[in-house]
């Protein structure tokens, strides 16, 4: 059977398309990371130093931090340098938390960064910069299901990337969260993280601590790929559990028993904190010397008022009249004092002559 003509030139010029498709000129290859990153002035007075500073941190961090999401940066974005929280819009505001220097706003590409509060909190630039530029890339790299990666993921890898913790969190703290059995549960912390500023960097170290132990047992690009292959029907436990081959439950009570017996965290609050500790271990003693004393006291004061409630004593007999002299010391007391004898020749013994020679 033979074809139509009109198939036949059709099949024919797919083939030659087909043919001389490989012999065209090569597709382009896909922007540096940096130059899709656009660092711009915001709200206040932003000296040109300060932009340049922030401009040289991106331009140096994104190269490094690309790597770690294929694929990403696939658009622009912009990176927002504000004065201070003051020179905030209105409608921004509220997504700086009190003690944040910055923050993305996810599915916007848009990163705002507040000069004022690195240099009060005392975060190394490099560090805020990296954080935020992980929340971008991460974004961008399982787009279009941003919105089915957990707040506690997105917070976590960030401050593993970054070196560095928000709100001063440390894993340390956890351990008395853990002991007291009232950290949070990870579902609790998918969409916010609490308010109170306690709660919000417990939040935080734990987050940071339990990414950090996925990262060190399977590796930072499988977690990666774990939030790629989230979705609209896989939800992220799901794949999680699915792509490290472990229940998430087992996977949690793994790291709570690394948080309290393998990292370290009890030695170091032991370390840190060794004078409360001994003021602690010697309550006991002070106190059962204060019970003494106040013992001791409660004592005397008793006494005393026994002493005061019973009647006045008698007084003293007066002395015996003292006693007369002997007769005989009183008639020589009595006898005028006779005076010496006068001199006269005879008992006067004549002085010594030498004889003339």
């Amino acid at each position: 059977m033979f074809l139509p003509v009109r198939i036949a030139v059709f099949a024919a010029a797919c083939l030659f398309a087909a043919a001389c498709g490989g012999h065209g000129t090569p597709p382009a290859p896909p922007p540096a990371p940096a130059t899709l990153a656009h660092v711009v002035a915001g709200g206040g007075e932003v000296a040109a130093a300060d932009l340049a500073r922030v401009q040289a941190t991106v331009t140096a961090e994104l190269p490094l931090l690309a790597p770690v999401f294929p694929g990403a940066p696939k658009h622009p974005f912009f990176v927002h340098v504000h004065a201070d929280r003051a020179a905030l819009p209105a409608a921004l505001a509220p997504h700086l938390h009190p003690d944040a220097p910055a923050f993305a706003l996810l599915g916007a590409h848009q990163i705002h960064l507040v000069l004022d509060e690195v240099g009060r909190l005392g975060l190394p630039l490099r560090s805020v910069v990296r954080h935020e530029l992980t929340h971008e890339l991460l974004d961008q790299h399982v787009a279009p299901h941003g919105r089915r990666i957990p707040r506690w993921f997105h917070e976590g890898l960030a401050q593993v990337l970054a070196g560095e913790t928000y709100l001063r969190a440390r894993e340390d703290e956890l351990t008395f969260a853990l002991l007291a059995q009232r950290l949070r549960n990870f579902a609790e912390l998918d969409r916010d993280f609490p308010a109170e500023t306690t709660a919000r960097r417990e939040a935080y170290a734990q987050s940071f601590s339990y990414v950090a132990w996925l990262a060190a047992r399977h590796g930072l690009d499988e977690l990666v790929a774990v939030a790629a292959a989230a979705d609209d029907i896989t939800p992220f436990p799901s794949a999680l559990a699915g792509r490290l081959r472990r229940p998430t439950y087992w996977l949690e009570e793994n790291w709570r028993a690394y948080v309290l017996h393998g990292s370290g965290a009890p030695w170091r609050i032991v370390f840190d904190q060794w004078f409360s500790l001994l003021l602690v271990a010697l309550l006991p003693v002070l106190v059962l010397g204060l019970r003494r004393h106040l013992a001791r006291e409660a004592a005397t004061r008793r006494r005393l008022a026994a002493i005061e409630a019973s009647p006045p004593a008698s007084p003293p007999p007066p002395p015996p009249p003292p006693l007369p002299w002997p007769p005989a010391a009183a008639a020589l007391a009595a006898e005028p004092a006779q005076a010496p004898p006068p001199l006269d020749g005879a008992n006067v013994r004549p002085p010594l002559v030498q004889p003339e020679p």
